[in-house]
């Protein structure tokens, strides 16, 4: 149990540190790029664009997605990170995510992705949908065992493009007949 409240604390942690500064876009002189970049079009304010890549990269990447490939085979997290990913996933994109860690064993080892976001930030007209474009880097071994060096790698892509479709939707937090709001991956393809 120490070892899960230790990384538990140091991924929010390094969350909130991601969270909190401003996320760098790389330029054709840096030889490294970084984990999280988001392209032009993710600083639009007027039609939400920048609010969609936050969510996709913070609230629906590593605040569902992470934990739930990291704790989800755990019995006393299963229920908790399974919650947080149906909050943040739904319909196809759910299901991918729930069948991809089947047969996974329950600990494994969980790389910070990468994910850039490339490309315009495309929102419908009554700005209910949206759809982003982007290149995810991904690492997830299976804890190495007695005698070996290194885990069998689960699941991995390199610099994977993907399309991703968003819903906003309402949540329960209302005030004066005005809801806020979420975006939740609905596709990912």
């Amino acid at each position: 149990m120490r070892w899960t409240v230790r990384s538990a604390v140091l991924m929010v942690a390094s969350l909130l540190a991601v969270a909190c500064t401003s996320i760098p876009r790389p330029s054709g002189s840096q030889s490294a790029s970084p984990a999280f970049a988001a392209s032009e079009g993710c600083e639009q304010l007027s039609r939400h664009q920048y609010e969609i890549c936050y969510a996709y990269i913070v609230n629906d990447s590593l605040l569902a997605r992470v934990p739930f490939y990291q704790l989800s085979r755990r019995p006393t997290l299963r229920q908790l990170v399974l919650t947080r990913l149906e909050s943040r996933y739904y319909g196809q994109a759910r299901h991918f995510l729930v069948d991809q860690t089947k047969g996974w064993p329950r600990d494994v080892d969980v790389s910070v992705p990468s994910i850039r976001i490339v490309g315009p930030v495309r929102v419908s007209a009554n700005l209910a949908t949206a759809t982003i474009t982007t290149t995810e880097s991904w690492l997830v071994r299976a804890e190495p065992g007695p005698g070996s060096p290194s885990g069998r790698v689960l699941f991995a892509e390199a610099n994977a493009r993907h399309t991703i479709w968003l819903d906003r939707t309402p949540t329960i937090l209302c005030l004066l007949g005005h809801c806020l709001h979420k975006w939740v991956v609905v596709r990912i393809r």
